[in-house]
């Protein structure tokens, strides 16, 4: 099915739209090339139904238990060694006076660049919030064609309203050197990216070490890259990026992390899938495409050598619903589709969902309704999203 067919199909069928598009051009200086991102989101949402509760929630979590010579700490760090995205980001904390009149500063927008690392400290308020994030299957068809599908698992619900596609360029005529999609994206990177003739890559939440703000600090000082900033600077290295999946996979697993996480990546050939177990310094695990794996691999938030919590069964059911289906329906974009939109892998938490294939350079997303159940047994849901009597 072609994908612009697709695309209609689904948006129509399962009560989802498409995210707006931001053409990010690299030619650009820095502090512009972000110019005009906040205004798509501004154009839809206003302030108090996208910032403001995003901000609010993570503040009351993790941001509020920092000093701030903490967020200056920061600021410093990513002025020291990821100077280019400093200037990015200052552009995009003007933007937020311009567009909304509200004061967001550099150093808070910064913070947000290492959140994920933050949120793995003892500082978070409500561990618990974080252990669902998203969910990846990789599938290869019987032709050796590898596709991606990657659903992004956040609260508050208006994370959606923020959500945007980026189609990174190299000048404005340009055909893009890269696509992404996240409501991340305002910390200058993205965690669902497809690298056209190269790979698709995901990020999933893993939970295995809890540091301290002082590990976090002393690793961002000297350099260590920052979760969200890995793909994008990955992916457009110069002079040249990974040239191939494996040299690609190769650099994943080696660079040195400050929090750990799951690595989902999809190429162009078959047998390109992989998932990855990362810790700070290495690989705690490894799932390849095809032998053992099968036709898919499907990877949530937990280390696929242990069971599905009883409470967040969503790689039991992806799998299940990924066997049943076999690789003639599920390795198609309508299969894998159907597989990340059965409950609970769809679940009240789903922000958006991205359909990937490098091989293409596609990647089409889908911003989710934040659904709730009528019946809620197979999984714990979130009362901030499923409260008795509440429609939504």
């Amino acid at each position: 099915m072609a994908t612009v067919a697709l695309t209609n199909l689904l948006a129509a069928s399962l009560g989802t739209s498409t995210p707006p598009t931001f053409t990010l051009d690299l030619s650009l200086p820095a502090r512009d090339r972000w110019a005009g991102a906040l205004a798509l989101v501004a154009a839809e949402h206003p302030w108090d139904a996208s910032w403001l509760p995003i901000f609010a929630e993570h503040n009351a979590s993790l941001f509020d238990h920092m000093a701030s010579s903490d967020f200056a700490a920061l600021g410093a760090a990513l002025d020291a060694h990821y100077p280019a995205h400093a200037d990015e980001l200052r552009g995009i904390a003007g933007q937020f006076g311009d567009v909304y009149g509200q004061v967001v500063s550099y150093d808070y927008l910064a913070a947000w660049v290492y959140y994920h690392e933050l949120a793995h400290t003892t500082l978070v308020q409500d561990a618990a919030a974080y252990a669902r994030e998203c969910t990846g299957i990789v599938a290869q068809d019987a032709e050796g064609r590898v596709h991606h599908i990657a659903n992004m698992d956040q609260s508050p619900e208006a994370v959606r309203n923020v959500t945007l596609s980026v189609r990174f360029v190299r000048n404005a005529s340009a055909a893009p050197v890269l696509l992404g999609v996240d409501w991340y994206w305002f910390t200058t990177g993205v965690s669902r990216v497809v690298s056209p003739g190269l790979a698709s890559v995901q990020e999933n939440w893993r939970t295995t070490t809890t540091r301290t703000l002082a590990d976090v600090l002393a690793d961002a000082a000297a350099g260590v890259v920052p979760q969200i900033l890995l793909f994008r600077d990955t992916l457009l290295r110069r002079p040249a990026p990974p040239p191939s999946f494996d040299a690609l996979v190769a650099s994943f697993r080696t660079v040195r992390l400050a929090a750990p996480f799951f690595i989902v990546a999809a190429g162009v050939r078959a047998g390109e899938g992989v998932v990855i177990a990362r810790n700070l310094t290495g690989v705690d695990g490894s799932r390849h495409l095809g032998a053992a794996s099968g036709f898919y691999l499907a990877q949530t938030n937990y280390d696929a050598w242990l069971p599905d919590p009883v409470a967040d069964p969503r790689r039991t059911v992806a799998e299940r619903t990924m066997s049943g289906f076999g690789a003639v329906v599920g390795a198609t974009e309508v299969g894998l589709m159907a597989a990340a939109s059965s409950y609970p892998v769809h679940n009240p938490h789903t922000a958006y969902t991205a359909y990937m294939r490098a091989a293409t350079g596609t990647l089409v997303a889908f911003v989710r309704d934040s659904m709730c159940p009528e019946n809620a047994q197979d999984v714990v849901v979130d009362s901030r999203y499923c409260q008795p009597g509440r429609v939504v």
